[in-house]
């Protein structure tokens, strides 16, 4: 023998602490892996009378966007507001080119005016009217905007 007791326990420690990281990282590589491209994805926004929030959270909302990587767009419908939105949103279109804005006089079918416009294959559709409050508008815009790759991993297999 060649080498001592202690040595040889510690080689073989060193070798499987290694084979650890190894097995690791093939194990992270194999669960991030992206097996199908993500679609483009578009925003449709409901909204009416929010001239004290729309600015911020558009600006929210497009910062968001050019941090991804993914071809994504945001139609911003006005719901017949009374306010300054409608001004507040103009202005805002031709500041950020991923927003596009329709006014829209009947609350009753804003989304058949603003699918056409939508340029992503999947459709979000955010309603800032009656249902999400501010604070649920920017953690649902954050979830579904997630950077990282563990988050955007999309798995073949179907489960049985």
């Amino acid at each position: 023998m060649f080498l001592s007791y202690s040595v040889s326990i510690i080689i073989v420690s060193l070798a499987l602490y290694g084979l650890w990281y190894v097995l690791k990282d093939v194990w992270n590589w194999f669960t991030a892996l992206e097996l199908v491209p993500l679609p483009d994805a578009s925003f449709i926004i409901l909204l009416k009378n929010m001239e004290y929030e729309v600015e911020d959270l558009m600006r929210y909302l497009v910062s968001e966007i050019e941090e991804g990587v993914h071809g994504i767009d945001a139609v911003v419908v006005d719901c017949g507001s009374d306010d300054l939105t409608p001004i507040i949103l103009q202005r805002l279109a031709g500041e950020m080119p991923a927003l596009t804005i329709i006014h829209s006089r009947s609350s009753i079918r804003p989304l058949t005016e603003a699918m056409p416009l939508c340029r992503g294959s999947v459709v979000h559709v955010l309603d800032l009217t009656t249902r999400l409050k501010n604070e649920e508008f920017m953690a649902v815009v954050a979830s579904l905007l997630r950077k990282q790759k563990g988050d955007i991993a999309i798995r073949s297999r179907t489960e049985g």
